[in-house]
């Protein structure tokens, strides 16, 4: 061997240099980083792991989301529906009120009105009287004495009274 240039003590040496350093490499720093990557690879699996949990999450999640939002469209719903019911029914009440009142001012105008015609008519009843008193005085002073105008004044005016009752 020596011939072809290896020296068989070097050689041993350098394999027992080889030999030591393999196992301080095996020993210090190939366990570690096969430990480490192994570590590396459960990190990565847990990651992916909990990536899936999250989209199983976030699916269901999404779906409650959905669910509520269904849930809140229909109560929403529901509340306009009631309200429009209950602005109908105000809208109605109000209607029923505002006609009752109108009625009431109706009744309350014909009212005045008959209590007007009346006093109308009783002022001209107590005009057309006087009228006629002083009349039949003239005519009657004209014609009659004293006691014949007395007993024509007091038949006319019980005529006049009588249709004066009648004509209220």
């Amino acid at each position: 061997m020596e011939k072809l240039g290896i020296e068989p003590m070097m050689l041993l040496t350098q394999i027992v240099n080889f030999t030591i350093m393999v196992v301080i490499l095996a020993k210090f720093l190939y366990k570690p980083i096969l430990r480490m990557l192994d570590e590396r690879r459960k990190k990565i699996e847990e990651g992916l792991e909990l990536t899936e949990k999250m989209k199983l999450t976030e699916e269901s999640l999404q779906k409650e989301k959905e669910k509520v939002l269904d849930k809140a469209r229909t109560e929403g719903q529901k509340i306009i529906e009631e309200y429009k019911l209950r602005a109908k029914k105000t809208e109605v009440e109000m209607l029923d009120l505002a006609n009752a009142e109108i009625a009431g001012l109706k009744m309350k105008a014909k009212k005045e009105i008959e209590e007007e015609r009346k006093r109308l008519v009783e002022d001209l009843n107590k005009q057309v009287l006087s009228i006629a008193i002083s009349m039949t005085k003239t005519f009657v002073a004209q014609i009659l004495d004293k006691k014949g105008q007395e007993e024509l004044i007091e038949r006319k005016l019980r005529k006049l009274e009588k249709e004066s009752v009648h004509v209220n």
